[in-house]
Order: structure tokens, then sequence, then C-alpha cells
């Protein structure tokens, strides 16, 4: 179960760096609509990300201690 904790901490700063970056690109004339899309696709990784690393530190757990 740690494993999957491990993988969920990895993609929330991923996700943290992925909001802070579209800030920066993002000029003051662009909607907030804008900036919503961006968000919802970065969760969308985070999501998958966190699901895609535990499933693989598990297998790999798996398979190292039989």
């Amino acid at each position: 179960m740690g494993i999957f904790i491990l993988g969920g901490i990895v993609f929330i700063v991923a996700f943290c760096l992925f909001k802070i970056a579209a800030f920066r690109k993002t000029k003051s004339d662009n909607t907030w609509l804008k900036l919503g899309v961006v968000g919802v696709l970065d969760y969308v990784v985070l999501v998958a990300g966190t699901i895609g690393t535990g499933i693989l530190f598990q297998t790999l757990y798996s398979l190292g201690h039989g």
C-alpha cells in the first residue's frame, strides 16, 4: 500500500509543477477557461500516472518478493 502512496506523492508534485508552468506561460489576456482546461488535463495526467505507477511498483514488488 505504501507503494501507491509513494506514486501518489510523486504525481502530486508533478501536478504542482505542471500548474506552475501553466501559470508562467499564460499571459494576462488569457481567460480562466483556458487555465481550467489546463487544470483538468493536468488532473487527468495525475490520476493516470498515479494508477500506472502504483501498478508498476506493485508488479515489480510482487516479482521481487515472490
